[in-house]
């Protein structure tokens, strides 16, 4: 292989040879903190040790080595257990040192070789014994602790220095213990410390013992054939754990930092099933696999049985090799359980393929990252740096306190957003109901904190989760509180699917419960941006938290905000947001309700075909025409419009009108009439009234602004007296009650699409779940309250609908890992998302969830249920209009009494 004219002729030209060593290198360098995978690539067929030979000098560079690596030739088994361990770490430090990455140390590596390699006397005697014989073995590597040692003189059982006297031995008693016996306590604890993963496991199989009692126990001779086995594995143990170690950077360790790229061991001939090569690359496939290590990549040649025993994948030929770990590196779901791969060549592909040998030949060698500063430089530059900000510190002056706790902080509109709860910041949230709600979440957040406390991450439990619900919880008043209307009910259903859920996986102990933190995003989400932001500097922090709910509003500053989740790597399952739009932001959105293109498509045939105008003897007939109204510079409401502009064939007039509030807005594209104010939009459409009565009044704009509008109207009824009022679902957001609307507009016919739920609420499992749950919540205090909100808010339907189908991501995302919580984390469950629940997706209270459109990038389910509901004074709520899937058995293609077909 070459570089800019390198000689490539030791690495024979297999088809496709070259792409698979650009992914070797994309592999090589991916970065530590997304690395999800160790590959261990075994090469079976007519492959010989010349791959790997060429592969070494492709490492090695022409100016010296391009990564750390160790290549190891003919290994086989026998008594000398340590040499394959000493030739392995002896060549990852010398090419680590001429990588400029400094001294690479392994510590547990040297600890556990050096006892291995003890006398049989000092391994059978007492443990002090055993102690000091690593100590002694450590004096001879370290020139500061045999310095020591010899400044004391030597120490010896009954306290005289054979060739010194009494001045000696008085000497030693006088200073022994500080250059003696403090330096060897020290030494003691640093190797405990460095032991601490093997003191855990040896606890469990022995029982509680020092450390050097396990050491003696656990550790088998270097000289015994026959534990062997055992040997390598607590070797292979000790290298992973000292090798992850190495790579974490920081200050003030710029050799560290300089580590980014993987350690690279080949192998030119791995053996038959019983080789220590073999036996080393099955030990190290498993201590990877349950520690989630991700330092090293092993490629082994000539392998002989082991290919057998890895079901991991297979692929056959160099090339398909290649597009599979490229694949893998952008698509987490094909890594998510993978650690080995087995690339089998065919018998007939010959290498030296002259076409393959030229393809090769163009490939550049592997490039590290170049340093501008030497090791030493970077220390003194951050060393002064940091000198020069302490000096200059008390002369800067510091912003106040802006009077929010924890990790609230001050919005645009003055009040204290962000996380809430007991440890983020105090809550600040004025509507008594809501702050009802959130100290619910908080109990049930205790109740998972309590009940787990005394798990531990390797006995197999699922450790809690934390997911993040954005949404505003303050801001607004009255008919026009968007709180109230939205939130409110969201939470109400987010919690009560938070409390089943948990009860389910604390009982089971097999799913994984989750706590929830609610963030504050503001009036409308004016904050939700910076609120984001936060949340993403808080998952850096901690990762347990998974991922994100709510984000219920199509706004531009939603969109801004999914944009930044996403680029972090934060999956996010929606609530009520219906736009478009939200699709094409960031790439980790999920949508819950159906879209306002599949809404106005559904809209748009009722309006065509259903009977909604209601004449004064009572009697009702189709629409000859409609008025539609819309925001333009709303995101929200210029989507629906915009898509039932499109979706409607009759006669249309779209008037448009933006209340006056200090929202940020965007330009707008949709056509229409401009109406500058609530009254002129009731005269205008009071007009067209009158002008045909069998007129359709299509509300596209926020349902907060419809009293308002009917307010205005009832001042023209005499020219207008009756009404036909279909709106998108936004009209939910009002707080419907019996006579509410009739009473401001008393000839009003209302029908309004439902995402789901409703009527329909009961005809699934799950749907009977959640109604059952709301009315043991709040059903105490006012049942009929209660079966209306059931019935004609689809929010708490929803918001528990995309809390249970997210838990049911985290628990098949913790299944798939084999129930390693190390390996359970936001881009596995990321990847469980795309990938889909299953076959049949997942039967939700508000239809059903069928993510299998994620696979293809649509993220959305394609024929999810919606409704549209008749609502009218002292009637009960009826299902005009039900389109989609119910369940999966139970898909509706046709409505109405003329079976008209479904959008």
């Amino acid at each position: 292989m070459t570089d800019q004219g390198g000689d490539a002729g030791e690495l024979p030209a297999y088809r496709g040879m070259g792409e698979f060593v650009d992914a070797l290198e994309q592999l090589i360098k991916q970065p530590r903190r997304r690395r999800t995978w160790l590959p261990v690539l075994l090469l079976t067929g007519p492959v010989d040790g010349r791959v790997a030979t060429g592969l070494r000098r492709w490492l090695n560079g022409e100016h010296g080595p391009l990564t750390p690596h160790a290549y190891v030739s003919g290994v086989e088994s026998g008594p000398e257990a340590p040499d394959l361990f000493d030739e392995i770490s002896e060549q990852l430090r010398r090419t680590t040192r001429a990588c400029d990455g400094g001294r690479l140390r392994l510590p547990g590596l040297w600890l556990l070789r050096t006892v291995a390699a003890a006398p049989e006397p000092i391994r059978s005697g007492h443990w002090r014994g055993m102690r000091d014989h690593l100590y002694a073995r450590h004096r001879e590597e370290s020139t500061l602790a045999q310095a020591l040692w010899n400044v004391a003189g030597e120490e010896r059982g009954d306290g005289i220095r054979g060739d010194g006297g009494i001045t000696a031995a008085v000497w030693n008693f006088l200073v022994g213990w500080a250059f003696q016996g403090l330096p060897r306590l020290l030494f003691t604890a640093r190797a405990k410390r460095r032991l601490a993963w093997f003191t855990a496991w040896a606890d469990r199989q022995r029982g509680p013992a020092s450390l050097f009692d396990h050491l003696r126990d656990l550790v088998p001779a270097a000289s015994s054939a026959e534990g062997l086995e055992d040997l390598d594995r607590v070797l292979v143990q000790a290298m992973m754990t000292d090798l992850e170690r190495a790579v974490r950077g920081g200050f003030p360790r710029p050799w560290r930092r300089r580590r980014a790229h993987r350690y690279v061991l080949l192998f030119d001939r791995a053996g038959d099933e019983h080789s220590r090569v073999q036996r080393f690359i099955r030990e190290l496939r498993n201590e990877a696999k349950d520690r989630g290590a991700t330092s090293l990549l092993v490629v082994a040649a000539g392998v002989n049985g082991l290919a057998s025993l890895i079901p991991d994948e297979e692929k056959t030929g160099f090339d398909a090799a290649a597009d599979w770990l490229v694949d893998g590196l952008t698509d987490p779901r094909l890594v998510a359980s993978v650690t080995g791969l087995v690339v089998t060549v065919p018998e007939e592909q010959a290498p030296d393929d002259p076409r393959a040998a030229y393809q090769l030949r163009r490939r550049r060698r592997l490039r590290v990252r170049p340093h501008r500063l030497g090791p030493r430089a970077e220390l003194a530059a951050e060393l002064t740096a940091v000198a020069l900000l302490a000096g200059l510190l008390p002369f800067v002056p510091l912003p106040g306190d802006d009077g929010c706790s924890g990790g609230t902080f001050r919005g645009s509109d003055g009040t204290c957003v962000g996380p809430q709860g007991p440890t983020l910041g105090s809550p600040v949230v004025p509507d008594p109901d809501i702050r009802e709600v959130l100290g619910r979440i908080e109990e049930q957040n205790a109740a998972v904190d309590a009940a787990t406390a005394d798990w531990r991450p390797e006995d197999g439990l699922p450790m809690p989760r934390t997911v993040f619900y954005i949404g505003p919880l303050s801001g607004g008043a009255g008919s026009d509180d968007p709180v109230r209307g939205g939130t409110l009910a969201q939470l109400r259903g987010l919690a009560l699917a938070q409390g089943h859920g948990n009860a389910q996986a604390l009982g089971t102990r097999e799913r994984v419960p989750l706590r929830v933190v609610a963030a504050d995003a503001g009036d409308r989400f004016r904050d939700a941006v910076q609120v984001a932001r936060h949340v993403v500097d808080l998952a850096e922090e901690d990762p347990s938290i998974v991922g994100v709910v709510g984000m219920a509003q199509s706004r531009d500053t939603v969109y801004q905000a999914l944009e930044v989740l996403s680029r972090a790597g934060l999956p996010v399952v929606g609530m009520a947001g219906t736009a478009d739009e939200l699709l094409d932001h960031g790439t980790h959105y999920y949508q819950n309700a159906p879209t306002n293109s599949r809404a106005a498509a559904a809209m748009a045939a009722f309006a065509t075909d259903a009977p909604m105008i209601a004449d004064a003897d009572g009697r009702r007939r189709p629409a000859e025409r409609a008025v539609l109204v819309a925001d333009a510079r709303d995101a929200y409401s210029s989507g629906l419009a915009g898509s039932f502009q499109e979706s409607y064939p009759g006669p249309l007039d779209t008037l448009l009108y933006t209340p006056s509030n200090d929202l940020p807005r965007d330009e707008g594209t949709l056509t229409g009439e401009p109406a500058p104010t609530l009254a002129r939009l009731a005269a205008e459409v009071c007009g067209r009234l009158a002008e045909e009565p069998a007129t359709a009044l299509v509300w596209a704009a926020r349902g907060s602004e419809l009293p308002l509008f009917l307010q205005e109207l009832r001042v023209r009824s005499e020219d207008c007296p009756r009404v036909s009022v279909l709106g998108g679902d936004e009209i939910s957001n009002v707080r419907i009650t019996e006579d509410e609307p009739w009473r401001v507009f008393p000839e009003l016919s209302l029908y309004y699409v439902l995402d789901g739920g409703g009527p329909m609420l009961r005809e699934s499992q799950e749907g009977q779940a959640f109604a059952d749950a709301y009315e043991r919540a709040y059903g105490g205090t006012d049942a009929a309250d209660v079966a209306r909100a059931i019935a004609l808010d689809p929010r708490p339907a929803l918001a528990w609908d995309a809390m249970r189908y997210f838990a049911t991501a985290v628990d098949q995302a913790w299944e798939s890992t084999g129930r390693a919580n190390g390996r359970l984390d936001r881009d596995l469950v990321q990847g469980v998302l795309y990938q889909g629940l299953g076959p049949d997706g997942f039967d939700g209270a508000t239809g059903r969830l069928d993510p299998a459109g994620a696979d293809g990038g649509g993220r959305t389910t394609e024929d999810k249920l919606v409704i549209i509901l008749h609502v009218a004074a002292a009637q009960p709520p009826r299902a005009e209009l039900v389109c989609g899937a119910v369940t999966a058995e139970d898909v509706r293609t046709t409505w109405g009494e003329g079976n008209h077909p479904c959008p």
